[in-house]
């Protein structure tokens, strides 16, 4: 589709709120931005913009940072490693660490279960991987052992 102003570059879907009334325009982006001048007031552009990265190039996908800062996007997994350090600073600038601290409930008795849970799915996955490491050495008297260990968090589990 090309853009309905200048109908030569491809046009890019915009939508904005017109006096209440939410209108979707086809538009190449250097005629939105002619028709629609902003103050640059997005501060994760303005974070983006003052990085000198421009150059650096993902080995697995070839997207630049100069892309990811034009477009907002990433082209592949890959580009996280590749650009691992400007996205951290960007990251941490936005949100102020690059540690996703998630939602915690916030009733006790939630919390309390929140981190029996947490507990168990804990020990059951070191459980596994002891088993799978004693299958792996040939010691199959300690990986039953585990099985069994196993197999009796599964039915304690289930009464709770």
């Amino acid at each position: 589709m090309l853009c309905t102003n200048c109908g030569k570059e491809p046009a890019q879907q915009y939508t904005r709120t017109v006096d209440g009334k939410v209108v979707t325009v086809e538009l190449c982006p250097s005629c939105y931005n002619k028709l629609y001048p902003e103050k640059e007031s997005n501060f994760f552009l303005s974070v983006l913009n003052s990085m000198d990265c421009a150059d650096s190039v993902c080995p697995v996908c070839g997207m630049t940072f100069g892309e990811f800062r034009r477009t907002g996007l990433l082209g592949c997994a890959g580009c996280y490693e590749a650009f691992r350090t400007p996205l951290a600073k960007t990251v941490r600038s936005v949100q102020g660490s690059v540690l996703h601290r998630g939602k915690r409930p916030a009733r006790a008795d939630a919390e309390e279960r929140y981190d029996r849970l947490r507990a168990y799915v804990t020990r059951r996955e070191t459980l596994r991987e002891e088993m799978e490491e004693a299958m792996r050495t040939h010691d199959y008297e300690r990986a039953q052992r585990l099985q069994r260990a196993l197999k009796a968090m599964s039915v304690t589990e289930g009464d709770e």
